[in-house]
């Protein structure tokens, strides 16, 4: 009688999304995905592998070591397309159980050079021993342990999927027999992805090869702390404050307590100019960048040069222009008639509006705008994308019962929202919090991972909560050289001594807070 445990997965499949074949093309180390294909064979000697490429990434493959160890086929923009015809290719099962289908395949959705030997055999165990339908890690990075997909699994899908496969597996969870692959500790909160798909993976991925090791995944965080330049490689964030002033005087804002003695300023359309072709210079990492600061945009006398500067960065994901939109609307609506789509799709407004009463309207901003706001957003949602406008409410005591009503009102029109924590910067604005998100134990900020706020005069605060605390100026220095003066900051927060930083990291509520 066969040992019902004694299979191994009939392949092993990586899935390939357009943004990752593009990268791989630019980004052809065949060194790494050499390391990628040597670890897998450890767990599982002369497993088949197949992949989707593109014709150019094909011809690199099959110009280099990796001929022949590859089963190439042609790119498909929907994963479960690509899925659902290697599944034809399974074999039958060698148990012939009407009740359970043993027939899998390991899947991955990058190539993955930092693949854990005893983690892979260790999940692969779990799936055999439990009979699962499917396997994954909900913990674990991606790129560490592959997900484990049976035939069962595969027929259950519909012949149509608007989301990828796991998307549909999470919202059907209870359907399958599932076994969730747990391993401590917990790095969920570091964000690591060791897939190459990006230049920040791909930085963190070499360093931790270089290191001449097989890494335990129980030494990762170590390493990184030893080598938190791996973990900061890159701003993925840049706050930017074109302007500083503004004629509204909110309850909730910085400007409240910050020097306004040079309000009223503006970065020139040259510094604009010179910033963005430093960036595209010396930037390897998409970057999102936001105007906002201590001041209104639309305020700016060049605000349409300032803003077709900006689009002209090559690593730009997205645009923000975070305003209040009370004036000058009709610089921002003409600019946007002017862009190109793509140019629109990278643009987001996100208004700030907290309130649909007028008289709170007063109460919170200082004028009464409200209803010239509330129809310049109409203005604005018949002339973007969906996606790139949002209106954003402040939670604070004063609106607190709004919340509803207001969600309510701006679904109607298909206008997305974003409910904003409110900041006390660090307990200097009065305190309006509905909600205490003040950390019980203080992890590293992710603020110092990724972001930069750079003021008017292009100086580079350590953070947004302290603005008198600079480490450069963007304006005058290389942007690698103002980047690196934040490391032994950030070093400070991984190693949990905040002390030691010159912000009020220790009175600040902002840890839980993302920006991209």
């Amino acid at each position: 009688m066969m040992n019902r445990k004694d299979y191994n997965p009939s392949f092993a499949v990586v899935y390939l999304d357009s943004q990752s074949i593009l990268f791989l093309n630019q980004n052809f180390k065949v060194e790494l995905w050499e390391e990628f294909l040597s670890r897998l064979s450890q767990v599982f000697p002369g497993i088949q592998i197949h992949i989707n490429t593109d014709p150019t990434l094909s011809e690199k493959i099959n110009s280099s070591s990796l001929k022949g160890k590859l089963h190439l086929h042609e790119a498909v923009s929907k994963e479960y397309e690509f899925l659902l015809k290697l599944g034809q290719q399974l074999p039958e099962s060698r148990f012939k159980d009407p009740d359970w289908d043993e027939v899998c395949f390991l899947y991955f959705t990058g190539i993955s050079p930092l693949l854990d030997t005893h983690l892979t055999e260790k999940s692969w165990n779990r799936h055999r021993n439990f009979f699962s339908q499917y396997s994954y890690s909900e913990n674990l990075p991606p790129g560490l342990t592959p997900t484990i997909i049976t035939r069962e699994f595969l027929t259950s899908l519909p012949d149509t999927l608007a989301t990828d496969i796991h998307s549909f597996f999470l919202k059907n969870i209870n359907q399958y027999d599932v076994d969730i692959f747990y391993q401590a500790p917990d790095l969920r909160q570091l964000r690591l992805d060791f897939r190459l798909a990006s230049v920040r993976s791909l930085t963190l991925v070499r360093g931790l090869l270089s290191f001449g090791e097989v890494l335990l995944y129980e030494n990762i965080l170590p390493k990184l702390k030893e080598n938190p330049e791996l973990f900061r490689s890159a701003p993925s964030y840049l706050e930017w404050e074109i302007y500083k002033g503004c004629e509204l005087k909110c309850t909730f804002c910085p400007r409240e307590f910050v020097d306004t003695n040079n309000d009223g300023s503006f970065v020139s359309v040259e510094n604009v100019k010179k910033t963005i072709s430093k960036l595209n210079t010396e930037l390897t990492s998409p970057i999102t960048i936001s105007l906002s600061g201590n001041g209104e945009p639309l305020l700016h006398p060049e605000f349409q040069s300032v803003i077709i500067e900006i689009l002209k960065l090559e690593f730009l994901t997205e645009l923000i222009i975070e305003t209040a939109l009370y004036t000058n609307t009709e610089s921002l609506l003409s600019l946007i008639g002017s862009l190109n789509p793509s140019e629109k799709e990278k643009l987001c407004i996100i208004v700030n509006v907290t309130t649909l009463k007028q008289e709170v309207y007063q109460s919170l901003y200082g004028k009464p705008e409200l209803e010239k706001v509330l129809n310049s957003i109409n203005q604005l949602s018949e002339i973007l994308p969906s996606r790139s406008l949002h209106v954003q409410m402040i939670k604070m005591k004063e609106v607190e019962e709004e919340i509803d009503p207001y969600f309510t009102f701006f679904e109607k029109k298909g206008i997305n929202i974003i409910l904003q924590k409110y900041n006390t910067f660090a307990k200097k604005l009065p305190e309006r919090r509905v909600s205490d998100l003040t950390p019980i134990h203080r992890d590293y900020c992710w603020h110092l991972v990724r972001d930069l706020s750079v003021s008017v005069d292009g100086s580079v605060s350590i953070c947004k909560q302290n603005q008198t605390e600079m480490i450069g100026n963007l304006y005058s220095e290389p942007f690698n050289d103002v980047w690196r003066k934040g490391l032994d900051f950030f070093k400070y927060s991984f190693n949990g001594e905040h002390q030691k930083i010159p912000a009020p990291c220790l009175n600040c509520d902002e840890w839980y807070t993302f920006n991209a």
